[in-house]
């Protein structure tokens, strides 16, 4: 009987030890489960679980545990990747792009929108859309779209520091979360072209309108024999005539302007057809002398400047004189008797600097952004008188782009003007 209790006893013993060994075995694998869950809490999902670390029953957990910190780690890594994606997209995007929660907060807002609407570059997520952008047409468009979770689309335009045009479309999202993207597209280029035709088909209607009227009238007259004299007869055919020279004028200068815009477009394609080794020295001399008898007529001083040696360049050699006949025949038109016209040609950097100047009325300060548009006169009548079509500055600008050079100009009224174009040398015409 004793025996068979010291037996139970020493089983009872057994079995609380082992129990106990059993429970410290599972609290620290536990212990352990616990900090690897803590890690992962804390954005660590870098699990190594040893298999002498946990043992047991836990190690089934374990190994899920370690499982699931892969798989989150995988799926943060790629939500990650889309994000920077969606980022260098948006930041590449020339269309404004914002995304708005139906809250009304900015959930993502690119840079080309900031720059539209002069935004700040600090953190303007999660703030409401009429914070950010402080303009109230695009507000009562946005409000207008989250509430009734229709398309809508508005053309708006800012007046100050510059003016721009913007095309915006507010697009509700079928998604669970109801959020509106508003796409801006900056149409300011379109508007001004839109603008420039307008303009453009009024002043031709205009400008040739003015001598098919006065050539109408005057051929009327010579038809009704209402003149007393030949010398009438005389007056009223040179001014039809002269009317008439005005017409063909104008006619040339728009098929040259028509010309030249047309190979602005395809130009690369025909260099090898349309350029070949030209003199800018011959040709400056050419079209000096076109001109010289206009000169001479109000006694002008002819100034020529032209650098000894100028390296042959890659040209279009009519288009080239077209561009320096224009120029000349300007600074001659604009410039009293007396005065002083002149041209002077230089290389620096592996580029020619032409300079076309006079001593002429010069151009007021606030004309010389639009000098170069096509029909665009400050005297209309006195250009009209002295032959000019409206056309000349345009087409010189249009050659100069073609030559891949640039056109500025300065001018002080009252003391003339001076055309500066900077014309790259090319040797070849390969590109």
């Amino acid at each position: 009987m004793l025996t068979l209790l010291i037996i139970s006893s020493l089983i009872a013993v057994s079995s609380i030890v082992l129990l106990l060994i059993a429970k410290r075995r599972i609290t620290s694998s536990l212990n352990k489960i616990i900090h690897y869950i803590e890690e992962i809490g804390n954005g660590d999902f870098s699990i190594n679980i040893k298999p002498s670390e946990i043992k047991g029953p836990t190690q089934k957990i374990a190994r899920s545990l370690k499982d699931m910190a892969e798989k989150l780690k995988a799926t943060i890594k790629h939500v990650s990747h889309e994000k920077t994606e969606l980022k260098a997209v948006l930041s590449a995007m020339n269309e404004g792009v914002m995304l708005i929660s139906s809250d009304g907060n900015v959930a993502i807002l690119n840079d080309a929108l900031k720059g539209m609407f002069e935004i700040s570059s600090d953190e303007n997520s999660q703030k409401p859309y009429w914070e950010v952008l402080r303009n109230n047409d695009v507000t009562k468009l946005i409000e207008q779209a989250l509430t009734k979770r229709i398309p809508l689309k508005k053309e708006i335009s800012i007046l100050f520091p510059t003016e721009k045009y913007y095309l915006l479309n507010a697009i509700p999202l079928d998604s669970p979360e109801k959020e509106l993207i508003v796409v801006t597209f900056d149409i300011t280029d379109f508007k001004r072209l839109e603008r420039i035709k307008a303009d453009f088909i009024a002043n031709v209607s205009h400008e040739l309108r003015t001598p098919l009227t006065a050539i109408k009238g005057y051929t009327e007259t010579l038809e009704d024999e209402t003149y007393d004299s030949p010398g009438e007869r005389r007056h009223f055919l040179g001014i039809i005539k002269r009317h008439t020279d005005r017409l063909i004028t104008m006619v040339s200068d728009l098929l040259v302007l028509s010309e030249v815009e047309n190979r602005d477009y395809s130009w690369k394609d025909e260099r090898e057809r349309d350029f070949e080794g030209i003199n800018l020295k011959e040709i400056v001399l050419t079209s000096f002398d076109a001109l010289r008898t206009k000169a001479l007529e109000k006694n002008l001083n002819m100034n020529i400047d032209i650098k000894e040696d100028l390296p042959k360049s890659m040209g279009n050699r009519f288009l080239l004189e077209q561009m320096f006949i224009n120029l000349i025949d300007n600074s001659i038109k604009y410039t009293p008797e007396g005065g002083t016209i002149g041209v002077q040609v230089t290389t620096f950097d592996s580029k020619f600097k032409i300079e076309v100047y006079d001593t002429g009325i010069g151009i007021p300060k606030e004309y010389l952004p639009r000098i170069f548009e096509r029909f665009y006169r400050i005297d209309k009548t006195r250009s009209r008188r002295l032959g000019g079509t409206g056309l000349g500055l345009s087409i010189v600008k249009h050659i100069t782009i073609m030559h891949s050079g640039k056109i500025e100009v300065e001018s002080e009224e009252g003391k003339g003007s001076r055309f500066i174009i900077t014309l790259p040398i090319t040797t070849t015409t390969s590109q």
